[in-house]
């Protein structure tokens, strides 16, 4: 199976990709400046073209485990996602993604660039770690 994880922001949404035979999640690139329908349309259309067979998305958490207001965004935009497209949409806890990401980037130039396609690579490694367990 094909996965694609992302890490969905207010202006921009980190992607990357990765498959069930490796279990290893790459980094993709950033969508940035698309209005929420538009960016559905966007990641329905890299469903399609990359085949993929399930989306993971980060799910924002305070560090108690509750819910905030990003989370309730976030839940939106599954729900808007799961009513475009067959795929399988689930989320993944995300906290403490971006601050791993940004240890990662320590020494990167723009690293503002590559915060997000990083967090979503680990959002979607420690998926592949869930599951093998």
């Amino acid at each position: 199976m094909k996965y694609l994880g992302l890490d969905y922001g207010q202006s921009k949404v980190g992607m990357a990709v990765g498959d069930d035979e490796t279990s290893v999640a790459v980094s993709k690139g950033t969508l940035k400046g698309l209005s929420q329908p538009k960016l559905v349309e966007k990641i329905t259309a890299i469903v399609n073209l990359e085949d993929i067979d399930r989306i993971v998305i980060g799910l924002p958490l305070n560090l108690d485990g509750e819910e905030t207001e990003i989370t309730k965004e976030v839940k939106l935009f599954v729900e808007k996602l799961r009513s475009r497209t067959d795929t399988p949409v689930q989320t993944m806890d995300e906290r403490y993604t971006s601050q791993m990401a940004d240890n990662l980037l320590k020494e990167v130039k723009d690293k503002n660039q590559k915060q997000d396609q990083v967090a979503a690579q680990i959002i979607l490694q420690n998926y592949f770690d869930k599951i093998k367990q």
